[in-house]
C-alpha cells in the first residue's frame, strides 16, 4: 500500500440521532461484528439511533435502522445500483 492509499483494513461507524451523521468510531475490519453489536445496544436503549458503515472511501457497505422491504430494525446491506 502507497502512502496516500485508503486502507481498507479499517471501517468507520457512523450514527444518527438528530437528522445529521456524525463520526462514532473507526476500526479494523475484524471488529465489525463487535462494534455492530455494541451499536444495536445503543440503539436499543430507545433513543432511535440510526448506523451506518463506510469503508476507507466513504462507500455505504451496511446500515442499521427500520427496513421498509421486511418491516424489522436491522442491520441491512445497501443496495448497489447496477
Amino acid at each position: 500500500m502507497s502512502p496516500g492509499d485508503p486502507d481498507f483494513t479499517r471501517v468507520s461507524f457512523k450514527i444518527n440521532v438528530s437528522g445529521s451523521w456524525a463520526s462514532l468510531v473507526t476500526c479494523d475490519s475484524e471488529l465489525i461484528d463487535e462494534v455492530k453489536a455494541a451499536c444495536e445496544a445503543i440503539a436499543k436503549a430507545g433513543n432511535g439511533a440510526k448506523f451506518k458503515i463506510l469503508d476507507a472511501c466513504g462507500g455505504e457497505i451496511e446500515s442499521y435502522g427500520y427496513n421498509k422491504r421486511t418491516g424489522l430494525t436491522c442491520w441491512h446491506q445497501t443496495r448497489r445500483e447496477s
